[in-house]
């Protein structure tokens, strides 16, 4: 379905309509101003970008346009699905030509879900663009001279070479340049954008490029709010993971006892942990490097005295061996399938032993939940992470280890969390 233009820019701007008729149309717009529009129009007042004031659906000739900066002479449309972009061309040729006013476009899609960007580009321009009431109001200075190495010209440098790697190229090198600066991302955008390049962004870029993941460039990743050190030897904790961590909280909102089976950087146990201060955690790995990133998270979330990381294999006899027994156990284990296509950022740098579990993903679960009625007190409950298309036969496998199962969606809409009750 395609997504309307959030303006009757096309309609409005032309056909010999008078300006009286102009002057009405805009007026409607402010007062029924679509989703997109209202972002912008909080977003420009909020950010106050460097001083500069816009006005809505103002009328400059014959045309009507979504936002215009009068002492800039800049123009701001939002386009969508069904605007003509050689018309729109021509349209801002004309504008430019009779006027001196630049236009500067953005999709809906990008005002709404990538406003950080829209923010960037915005101020970039604007600092570009001179003052046309500094001095004489008729006469605009000439623009300043570009500044060679900058943060900005280094970012838009970084974005086209990255738009080989990442569908969020733009995204990552802010990311990264914030990283490199030593500053958080809105601070880049809002303070940074004239400074020198750092020392060491291109290399991060290179890395990136290579496929490398944000995460483990940073070397953190946010997960439920709190921030987690990851490194290759873990995987990447996902907002899809979320989802196990809010179906156990609202299964089992009294636990005492938690083990997280796999449990990698420790993100699900110690998210847990935070949200359940009565409760004490094991976290078991077969991984010593992987059980080294989860103690440190413990420890840098003051969460260490209540979380025990042990080096267990659940493949091997005896791994729960002096565990006892818990009210909540959490697993994440391997499930994806080891011909299935994977992203190169994911096949070429998680941990392969995270990641994959045989022909049909299912290998480790055949594994594990056989094994978790025994380590479960009663009313215990244990939410699995499974894959989106594996609620079926997963739940086969607990079914069979007599678990009833129920399925969770993650944000998306895909089964992702799986409940097992005795």
């Amino acid at each position: 379905m395609e997504s309307p233009s959030s303006s009757e820019e096309g309609a409005g701007g032309g056909g010999g309509a008078s300006r009286e008729l102009l002057l009405q149309r805009a007026a409607a717009m402010r007062r029924n101003p679509t989703e997109p529009e209202r972002r912008m129009w909080m977003g420009l007042r909020d950010s106050r970008l460097a001083g500069a004031k816009f006005r809505r659906q103002a009328v400059i000739g014959q045309r009507i346009v979504d936002f215009f900066c009068p002492a800039k002479g800049l123009a701001v449309e939002i386009d969508g699905d069904t605007h003509d972009p050689e018309r729109d061309r021509e349209r801002d040729r004309a504008l430019l030509e009779h006027t001196g006013f630049r236009t500067l476009r953005f999709t809906n899609r990008e005002v709404v879900h990538e406003w950080d960007g829209v923010l960037q580009t915005l101020l970039s321009v604007i600092e570009d663009l001179p003052d046309r009431w500094s001095g004489s109001a008729t006469t605009p200075q000439p623009p300043p001279l570009k500044r060679r190495g900058s943060v900005a010209e280094a970012l838009r440098t970084a974005a086209v070479q990255l738009a080989a790697t990442s569908d969020t190229a733009r995204l990552d090198a802010e990311l990264l340049m914030a990283h490199a600066l030593g500053c958080s991302r809105s601070d880049l955008l809002l303070r940074h954008m004239g400074d020198e390049e750092p020392a060491g962004f291109a290399a991060l870029v290179d890395r990136r490029a290579g496929h490398e993941p944000v995460a483990y460039i940073l070397g953190s990743q946010e997960f439920r709010g709190l921030d987690f050190a990851v490194n290759a030897a873990v995987l990447i904790p996902r907002a899809d993971s979320e989802c196990v961590v809010e179906a156990a909280l609202e299964a089992r909102s009294q636990a005492r006892r938690v083990l997280d089976c796999g449990t990698g950087s420790g993100a699900l146990l110690l998210a847990v942990l935070h949200d359940l201060p009565q409760a004490q955690g094991v976290g078991i790995d077969a991984s010593p490097a992987a059980l080294a990133v989860a103690i440190a998270n413990a420890s840098a979330l003051d969460l260490g005295p209540r979380a025990d990381m042990l080096l267990r294999d659940w493949t091997q006899t005896g791994w729960t061996a002096d565990l006892g027994t818990f009210d909540l156990i959490l697993a994440n284990p391997p499930y994806v399938e080891d011909d299935a296509p994977l992203d190169a950022s994911v096949r070429d740098h998680e941990p392969a032993s995270a990641l994959f579990a045989g022909p049909e993903g299912l290998d480790d679960y055949r594994v594990l939940i056989p094994q978790l009625p025994a380590l479960l007190n009663p009313g215990g409950v244990a939410v699995l992470e499974i894959g989106s298309t594996q609620a079926h036969a997963v739940s086969a496998i607990a079914v069979a280890s007599g678990f009833s199962a129920t399925c969770r969606a993650d944000l998306a809409g895909r089964p992702r969390a799986l409940i097992l009750r005795q």
